[in-house]
């Protein structure tokens, strides 16, 4: 082969490896921030799930108005929660993005204040908001503390939370939080510092067993 014929070849080769990159990280997005090395440096704060000593952290970003949010509490988050994270190997921290009208302000509100008022119904909250999900509008002031009153929450202290805005705070640190790491849709997963957009449970059950095996 020629030194023309090399240098080309090699041009060939570099060229379609960063393509390969970039469809990778297309599919795949790494995120900035990196759960393991520093859970406090924007997680911290986040409603938890499951053990502090688990070796792997997952970090779920959801929308109380997204659709497609809905399907994946009832087609994956369950299986993630009885495979993983009651079995003491996943630590889930939870992210509502209140993208959309006032109503997902209000929901996102809603959840911080649950989340302030008990933090274990917290989890309840969010199973029972995206059951209650209905056309565009449905999450108004009232209904969504129907909602929490359903689920054991104290109502007319989550009613006062939610429209006096004393979760705002939240409600806006979690926005920055997402445009920090680069989330741009819902639902989306970061699993350590590896990040799934919609993903599907054997997606995800394939990086969390990787990230096992590799002791993280």
């Amino acid at each position: 082969m020629t030194l023309q014929r090399l240098t080309l070849a090699t041009t060939v080769a570099v060229v379609l490896a960063l393509l390969g990159t970039f469809l990778f990280l297309r599919l795949r997005p790494q995120p900035t921030l990196s759960t393991n090395s520093d859970v406090g440096s924007g997680y911290e704060g986040q409603p938890t799930l499951g053990s502090r000593r688990a070796p792997v952290k997952l970090i779920l970003f959801e929308n109380f108005l997204c659709e497609h949010c809905k399907g994946f509490e009832t087609e994956v988050f369950g299986l993630l929660k009885r495979d993983y994270i009651d079995a003491g190997k996943v630590e889930a921290y939870y992210v509502n993005l209140a993208w959309g009208d006032a109503t997902a302000v209000t929901a996102g509100r809603a959840g911080e204040c649950a989340f302030r008022q008990d933090a274990g119904a917290f989890w309840r909250y969010k199973e029972a908001l995206f059951a209650a999900q209905g056309a565009d509008g449905w999450a108004t002031l009232a209904r969504v503390v129907v909602v929490a009153e359903s689920v054991g929450l104290e109502p007319a202290q989550l009613k006062t939370c939610i429209a006096e805005g004393q979760t705002q705070a939240e409600v806006t640190r979690d926005l920055e939080l997402a445009d920090f790491v680069g989330v741009t849709g819902t639902p989306s997963v970061i699993v350590g510092s590896v990040g799934f957009e919609a993903p599907s449970y054997e997606t995800l059950r394939a990086e969390i067993e990787t990230q096992l095996a590799q002791g993280r």
